[in-house]
């Protein structure tokens, strides 16, 4: 588990959902810097402005496409953590996007999920960089 807050960026539209993000964040005492975003220009913007420990992105973000977003990340931020959160999509979906290569899945209806699976995923990326 991380010991110490972690800076996020969070890929969604919705300021009542990030909100609940934070709180479980902080819950957890994880919520170091969290930054939201909810278009392409303003993703780009904060990937070169700033270095991240995580992202968090829901699917449905209107004038963006995940696969899209999963296709910068799998280019040039491959190092950096993608969790889906998102609750319009199922278990089945989020599936194809983990093998796709997201790092995880929350459903937006299972919060409490959000920091097991963050640490989860942290720890798989040490390991893998122990690996190496």
């Amino acid at each position: 588990m991380p010991t110490t807050p972690l800076d996020i960026l969070c890929i969604e539209d919705s300021p009542a959902d990030f909100h609940l993000i934070q709180r479980e964040l902080r819950k957890a005492g994880l919520l170091g810097f969290c930054q939201r975003v909810d278009g392409s220009e303003a993703l780009r913007a904060a990937l070169a402005q700033h270095r991240w420990d995580l992202v968090l992105s829901d699917y449905s973000v209107p004038g963006m496409y995940f696969t899209d977003t999963l296709k910068v990340f799998l280019r040039g931020y491959r190092d950096l953590p993608l969790i889906l959160v998102s609750g319009t999509i199922g278990e089945a979906k989020a599936g194809i996007m983990v093998e796709l290569g997201a790092s995880g899945f929350v459903p937006k209806n299972r919060l409490s999920e959000l920091v097991p699976t963050i640490e989860q995923v942290l720890q798989r990326r040490a390991e893998s960089r122990d690996e190496t």
